[in-house]
């Protein structure tokens, strides 16, 4: 029923997501005229009667003027007369490929429902509600005894919602925007909001932040009641970033503390995004305990797979929320790192830190500058062999040159690597797959390749990861990690070390293979 309506509307050129979403609701409109008018059965099988109606019932004022004839319009009516409007919206919304609008996972709404009925409350504020139709359709939440607000900018959404929950006293529907002060005089008890990913803002009345995420919270504490909730869901940038979103993380929890986070299973949002999310709540009542969790798909439900509590005055001394360390099971040997005597420091303090550049398939071709790609990067070594290249001017690409002795590890793809770039003739550039750092004298870059590819290492790089299964590490956030600060000779002492065994692994290692052909070409000689 669906699949004709759409099919109905493309053939006549109706595509985009607002065209196809107002045509089902003049259809629908144009239906509870007919009920409300008891039309006979004639009238619905007379096209012309029936566009009749329509156009002196449905008003273009609210959904403009039809684009086509009546025996169109005579069509779209048989076809979607019948829909489920909830459903169209979200079939629609989820085939939309141009918007690209987040649909979020219902069980992020199973969640939020059963924390609402956990605390006993009753106002729920659901913000730009089409991200949450599908928790709308599979949870049925407005059937309970809540009273929901659902807030949307989208004009025709908004019409779309009013017309289907007509129905329901107990849910209204309001337009605006969660990125500029709503002018609402109601509190809620419970708000669901999901900001949109990665936007900077126009400066407003509050420059403490740009960011959409933080813009959007901010704008919604004051609706939430003094007993009352936020829940929101953060993209792994707004947890760990430095600067403006590290203050602003303080002032949240200084003004709505966090009463829990809990990291959401990788790839729940995908198509729409593969970042790395958390679901954070939040209130303006102080707590005694911080909940932290992460929660795992288990036939479409979400459930904890581990959870743990932290003191609210631990968790605010905090200069991050990267709560996947603390949730590490194994906590020993990182816990002793932070907690030992020798002196850290952080990588942004005693390195010059840049990506790559960003080259297209097109751009490799025979040239005179190297690019040193993940690829070519093999057991902890550069591989100069295998550079492909580039015909550029040199000055053009000089900020992206690597020098020898510059540390350069892999921020993109499916496995870190890490090495010390050596002499080569010629100039070489980084890809933009590849994070280079160059150190001052205080740390030797063969140390600081030893400390990251470390049990230690990987896990506080691990932390800082933005992507999901697919690594995404940004240049800003590798330089909050924090190497320990030894002295120049113990910093070559283990450097030696690490180097003489590897070498005597690899030997063993080369006498091994060579004895283990030798045998094997040597029976295998034996059989004729």
């Amino acid at each position: 029923m669906i699949e004709s309506f759409w099919n109905i509307c493309l053939l006549h050129d109706i595509s985009s997501r607002d065209q196809l979403l107002r045509e089902a609701v003049r259809v629908t409109l144009t239906r509870k005229v007919l009920e409300q008018q008891g039309a006979a059965n004639s009238t619905l099988q007379d096209p012309e009667m029936l566009f009749r109606i329509m156009k002196e019932n449905v008003g273009e004022r609210e959904l403009g003027h039809f684009p086509g004839d009546r025996d169109l319009y005579y069509k779209l009516y048989q076809a979607g007369k019948d829909i489920d409007l909830l459903d169209y919206a979200l079939q629609t919304l989820q085939q939309d490929r141009v918007t690209g609008g987040i649909i979020v996972h219902s069980g992020i709404m199973d969640r939020f429902i059963a924390m609402c009925g956990r605390n006993h409350y009753q106002s729920l504020l659901i913000t730009e509600t089409e991200k949450y139709i599908r928790g709308l359709v599979e949870t049925q939440c407005y059937k309970q005894p809540f009273k929901i607000t659902l807030l949307t900018e989208s004009y025709i959404i908004a019409k779309l919602l009013k017309i289907y929950f007509e129905p329901y006293p107990n849910v209204s529907v309001i337009q605006g925007s969660i990125y500029h002060p709503l002018p609402l005089t109601e509190k809620f008890e419970a708000i669901l909001t999901i900001p949109n990913f990665g936007m900077k803002m126009d400066d407003g009345d509050d420059v403490s932040i740009r960011d959409s995420e933080g813009v959007a919270v901010n704008h919604l504490i004051p609706l939430v009641q003094d007993s009352g909730r936020i829940s929101v869901t953060f993209p792994a940038r707004m947890m760990f970033q430095s600067g403006s979103i590290a203050n602003w993380r303080k002032q949240i929890n200084d003004t709505a503390p966090v009463s829990s986070i809990h990291v959401l299973p990788d790839g729940l949002f995908r198509p729409f995004t593969s970042v790395k999310t958390y679901q954070i709540e939040l209130g303006k009542l102080p707590t005694e305990e911080v909940v932290l969790g992460r929660l795992q798909l288990q036939k479409m439900t979400l459930i904890t797979e581990r959870e743990i509590t932290i003191r609210s005055d631990q968790f605010g001394l905090l200069d991050n929320w990267r709560i996947d360390m603390l949730l590490d099971e194994d906590q020993d040997t990182l816990r002793s790192f932070q907690q030992a005597l020798v002196p850290k420091v952080k990588l942004r303090d005693i390195a010059d830190i840049f990506r790559g550049k960003s080259i297209l398939k097109q751009d490799l071709k025979a040239g005179n500058i190297w690019v040193l790609n993940i690829s070519n990067l093999e057991d902890g070594e550069v591989n100069l062999e295998q550079l492909e290249t580039i015909d550029e001017e040199e000055r053009k690409v000089k900020r992206y040159e690597i020098l020898p002795g510059d540390l350069v590890m892999t921020c993109r793809g499916t496995v870190h690597k890490l090495a010390v770039f050596p002499d080569s003739d010629g100039v070489v550039i980084a890809s933009s797959n590849i994070i280079v750092l160059r150190f001052k004298s205080t740390i030797l870059s063969s140390f600081a390749k030893i400390f990251l590819e470390s049990p230690v290492g990987a896990t506080l790089i691990q932390s800082f990861q933005r992507g999901t299964t697919v690594m995404n590490l940004n240049p800003a956030d590798v330089a909050e990690i924090e190497v320990p600060l030894l002295s120049i000779e113990e910093q070559k002492e283990r450097i030696n070390r690490y180097t003489e065994e590897k070498e005597r692994y690899r030997a063993t290692v080369r006498d091994a293979t060579a004895r283990w052909e030798q045998v094997k070409n040597k029976l295998y000689s034996e059989l004729y």
